[in-house]
């Protein structure tokens, strides 16, 4: 009897899992619903760009569309051999993400079997996000492929090769540029990479460098919005982007919505008992804990999703919709919230660094409509890759990862069953 060894196992699961997106493509997969119909509904983009480039480029805000016209740019500029070309163009240049994935895996845990690390990373092709929007490309993904490389050369600026600091930090801004030129949310994580920087190189000339990079990245940016007046993102189809931000409503719906979440990315960890969940912990002063629960409560008072979700009838995320669709109410949402909210606690008091990351991610979306595929897989980039987390260390065996697998393919599975049902 043959046994394979871990190259061929790595080797027969990258096949499995490839060839499952290559039959969602010709079946059409679509588990998130919606990735489909933005695909036909923006396909005119890229064609205007062929027609007319500069035309286009000048007018992009008349098209009603508020997603930034980088990647349909670049649509318009691979080759042309028809739709089915491009749509396989861009699964195969998405494929780089658990790449990625896998090369920041390796400088955060160093001391794990890298046969564990790439079976780990390939858990991102069971994602719906990822497959919807390669077999059905769209700007988000592009962002998300930039932002996972400006991670991997944070992570070298933060691990390893001192002598190419600055390389690294000027790679990390370049990418993060990149991600936010093809997704505006990803802007706002320069807060986080920047407050590194300046931990490690103070009010040097490094720094100003750095600041530099990200002013001059900037200027087409604002040029293009403010200066030329091609304001895309606060256009009529904006859902509110900026009017209603700092409203309470909008504010502590995603400050629900984002920690329900991070409950689905938390729950395999739960499962396999790999997190370190202990009430104790979270303090001992009964004002400290008063204030917790005050701000849960305030939360929850000002809650009501209800409106946004009958703009375009979705969003609010699965436990959102599972809550509802189950009681007809958000009790459920609420009470899987608190006890991921007092995990979260745990996490902010370990390292004030995730306090940050979980306020860009509520900055990060500006407008009152919530989609949970817009934080997907960046919320499972932040926990394993950003996120100074106090899991247990062991978590990469076999176990562990066997468990996330499973749960990971079930609800993929839900998922598609669930579109082609409705």
């Amino acid at each position: 009897m043959l046994i394979m060894g871990k190259t061929q196992k790595i080797n027969f699961l990258i096949i499995v899992i490839y060839f499952s997106i290559i039959a969602g493509y010709f079946f059409g997969e679509d588990s998130i619903g919606g990735a489909y119909r933005d695909f036909n509904g923006h396909q005119h983009i890229a064609e205007k760009f062929n027609e007319n480039f500069i035309l286009t480029l000048l007018n992009y805000d008349e098209l009603g569309h508020r997603h930034s016209p980088l990647f349909y740019i670049f649509k318009s500029l691979v080759i042309d051999f028809g739709e089915n070309f491009h749509r396989l163009f861009f699964l195969h240049l998405f494929l780089l993400i658990p790449l990625f994935f896998y090369k920041s895996l390796k400088l955060t845990y160093p001391k794990v079997d890298k046969y564990y690390l790439k079976i780990f990373s390939l858990i991102l092709l069971l994602f719906p996000t990822i497959r919807s929007y390669s077999i059905w490309p769209d700007p988000h993904l592009l962002g998300v492929l930039f932002f996972t490389i400006s991670i991997y050369f944070y992570l070298k600026f933060k691990f390893i090769e001192k002598k190419k600091h600055l390389k690294n930090s000027l790679l990390n801004t370049f990418f993060l540029a990149l991600a936010a030129y093809c997704s505006p949310n990803f802007g706002v994580f320069v807060i986080f990479f920047l407050f590194d920087f300046f931990k490690k190189y103070k009010f040097s000339n490094k720094i100003f460098f750095i600041l530099l990079l990200n002013f001059l990245l900037s200027i087409p940016f604002f040029y293009y919005l403010f200066v030329l007046d091609i304001n895309f993102i606060f256009n009529d189809v904006g859902w509110d982007v900026g009017e209603n931000f700092y409203s309470l409503n909008n504010i502590f719906n995603k400050f629900i919505i984002i920690i329900s979440i991070f409950f689905i990315y938390l729950l395999p960890l739960l499962v396999s008992k790999e997190l370190d969940y202990k009430f104790a912990k979270i303090s001992n002063s009964k004002i400290e804990i008063s204030i917790y629960l005050i701000v849960f409560v305030i939360a929850c008072y000002f809650f009501d999703f209800s409106s946004v979700y009958k703009l375009t009838n979705s969003g609010g995320g699965v436990i959102y919709n599972l809550s509802n669709y189950i009681f007809n109410n958000n009790y459920l949402l609420f009470i899987i919230c608190f006890f991921t909210y007092l995990y979260l606690i745990q996490a902010f008091k370990f390292d004030r660094k995730n306090l940050i990351l979980f306020t860009i991610l509520i900055l990060s979306n500006p407008q009152i409509t919530i989609w949970q595929a817009n934080f997907s897989p960046t919320i499972f980039f932040l926990i394993f890759l950003l996120f100074n987390s106090n899991f247990k260390k062991e978590f990469f065996k076999l176990r562990t990862i066997y468990i996330c697998y499973i749960y990971f393919f079930l609800y993929l599975v839900v998922s598609i069953s669930k579109k082609m049902i409705i």
